[in-house]
């Protein structure tokens, strides 16, 4: 129960974080995903059946705290969730000595799907894709997400002692 508890409040947290406090650190029109991050990060350290939940859950919380659309960050956050599971699993898995460099391909190819599914769907919603989509934009959330993630990476793992992941995935040395 403590474990669910902890990821409910880290989920909550970052997307507070990246609502209200990230536009402020990260000047410009690119406010990085941190609640992505996360989400990449667990997705790849777990099995999807067990994660896949949290993810949509990470999704509706930050679309509430956002008053955003309901649903949309929810439907990125579970095809990035289960591409990332697949992906890791598939074959990342051997990979041990370098998990952060494949973590970062990870962010990069999640950062990607998030920018345009989400442009895709705020765009069938009426906006034009000229005023959603651009290559400027595109690589600044990339590299905001690679500072997150450099940020986030290495305190979430190591604090399994108080929050629990499982380490079925990639390996930190």
């Amino acid at each position: 129960m403590t474990h669910k508890f902890l990821t409910f409040i880290i989920i909550f947290l970052a997307a507070v974080a990246q609502v209200s406090l990230a536009p402020n650190l990260f000047p410009g029109a690119s406010v990085p995903d941190i609640a992505l991050v996360l989400v990449i990060i667990w997705a790849a350290r777990q099995n999807f059946e067990s994660f896949w939940l949290w993810a949509v859950g990470a999704g509706l919380i930050l679309d509430v705290v956002s008053l955003g659309t309901i649903g949309i960050s929810a439907v990125s956050f579970l095809v990035i969730a289960f591409a990332t599971s697949f992906l890791s699993k598939r074959f990342f898995v051997v990979q041990k000595g370098k998990s952060f460099f494949w973590m970062m391909i990870l962010v990069l190819l999640g950062t990607s799907v998030n920018y345009f599914l989400t442009g895709g769907l705020i765009a069938l919603q009426g906006a034009s894709g000229a005023d959603i989509f651009g290559l400027k934009e595109w690589l600044l959330k990339i590299l905001d997400n690679f500072i997150v993630l450099m940020i986030v990476y290495w305190p979430l793992i190591r604090s399994k002692r108080i929050f629990p992941i499982e380490d079925t995935r990639l390996i930190v040395r």
